[in-house]
C-alpha cells in the first residue's frame, strides 16, 4: 500500500472515522455528527479507499474494528484531542450557550455522592452541556488520564504523577447501617454486638482497600461476612430487606437512609476517614470549560 501523507487526508474524514471507530455502527455515528446515514457511509467508503482497508467489517449483529482501525482508534483520539485543546485554549466559555462534551470519570462512590449534584449544576447554569461518565482505576493506568480520554476523575488521593494535577475535595468516614426495624440492634452497638451479627461488606472502586478488615484487624477482630459485593449499587436494598449489617461511607449511608428504610449508627470502633480528590492531566490545566467545571465541583463539594 502506498505511503500516506497528511497533505492528503480531510480532516472531516479523520472525524468521522473517530467517531465511527468509536461507536461501531454507520447510523449512530452519522447521527452523532449530525449528518445523514448515506453521508456517512460516503465518507466510510473514502475512508476504505484512503487506508486500504475495510476498516469496519459485519460481526454478530453489529460492526466490529479491523486490526488496522484498532491500531488507528487511540492515536487518532489521542491527536484529535490535543488539536481540539489547542484551538479551546485561549478560548472564552460560555456556560449558557456551550455545546461541549466532557468527559468524566467517578467510582461507585462518586456516583452516588457527586454526579446528582454536578448533573443538577450543569442542567442549570450549562444546559447544553454532555456530560460522558467513565469509570477507570487509577491504581492500574494512568493511560486514560494522560491520552486525554478522560478529562477530570474523581477518585481519592494520587501519589504524585508526572503531568497529573489534583485538589482534595472532601473527607468522608464510615458508619454502620441496619434495616429500620431490625430485631436485634437498638440505637447504640457496642464492639461485641457488631462481630456476633452477620455483615454484608463492599469495596467500592477508588476507595483503600479493605478499611474496615485493617481496622478490625489492629483491634485482633474480626467479622463474619455473609455477603461480600463488588460495588455499592445494591447494598442499601439487602440491608433494608435482611438482618444483615452494613459499614460504609457516612456520606452514603446518609443518602440511602433518605430513600430506602435503613437508619445509621455509629461505628463501636475507629476506622480512619478517607479524602476525595478531583484530578486531571496537565493538557486541561488552562482550558476554560475545564477550570469552570473544577471550579464548580470544588465550591458545592466545600459548601456540603
Amino acid at each position: 500500500m502506498n505511503e500516506i501523507h497528511l497533505k492528503d487526508i480531510d480532516l472531516n474524514l479523520l472525524i468521522a472515522l473517530d467517531t465511527l471507530l468509536s461507536v461501531e455502527e454507520v447510523g449512530t455515528a452519522a447521527a452523532r455528527m449530525g449528518v445523514t446515514q448515506s453521508a456517512m457511509s460516503h465518507a466510510l467508503r473514502r475512508l476504505r479507499q484512503q487506508f486500504g482497508d475495510p476498516l469496519l467489517v459485519k460481526g454478530k449483529g453489529r460492526m466490529v474494528k479491523t486490526a488496522k482501525a484498532e491500531a488507528l482508534a487511540k492515536p487518532l483520539r489521542r491527536a484529535l484531542l490535543e488539536l481540539q485543546h489547542a484551538l479551546v485554549v485561549d478560548a472564552t466559555f460560555a456556560p449558557k450557550t456551550s455545546s461541549r462534551r466532557m468527559t468524566i470519570a467517578t467510582n461507585d462512590y462518586g456516583d452516588l455522592i457527586l454526579l446528582p449534584e454536578l448533573i443538577r449544576l450543569i442542567s442549570r447554569q450549562a444546559p447544553g452541556v454532555g456530560v460522558r461518565v467513565a469509570h477507570f482505576d487509577p491504581e492500574t493506568s494512568f493511560a486514560p488520564i494522560e491520552a486525554g480520554e478522560i478529562e477530570l476523575a474523581i477518585c481519592h488521593p494520587l501519589e504524585q504523577a508526572s503531568g497529573i494535577h489534583q485538589q482534595v475535595l472532601f473527607e468522608d468516614d464510615f458508619c454502620c447501617a441496619v434495616r429500620r426495624d431490625h430485631p436485634l440492634i437498638g440505637d447504640v452497638i457496642d464492639l461485641p454486638a457488631y462481630l456476633a451479627l452477620s455483615h454484608l461488606a463492599i469495596a467500592p472502586r477508588g476507595l483503600p482497600r479493605d478499611p474496615i478488615e485493617r481496622a478490625l484487624t489492629r483491634l485482633g477482630e474480626k467479622r463474619r461476612i455473609t455477603l461480600c459485593l463488588p460495588n455499592l449499587n445494591t447494598a442499601p436494598m439487602i440491608v433494608a430487606t435482611s438482618d444483615l449489617i452494613l459499614t460504609a461511607p457516612r456520606r452514603c449511608i446518609l443518602a440511602w437512609q433518605n430513600v430506602i428504610p435503613i437508619r445509621q449508627l455509629e461505628a463501636p470502633f475507629d476506622v480512619p476517614p478517607f479524602a476525595m480528590a478531583m484530578i486531571w492531566h496537565e493538557r486541561f490545566q488552562r482550558d476554560p470549560a475545564h477550570r469552570w467545571l473544577r471550579e464548580k465541583l470544588r465550591g458545592f463539594c466545600e459548601s456540603r
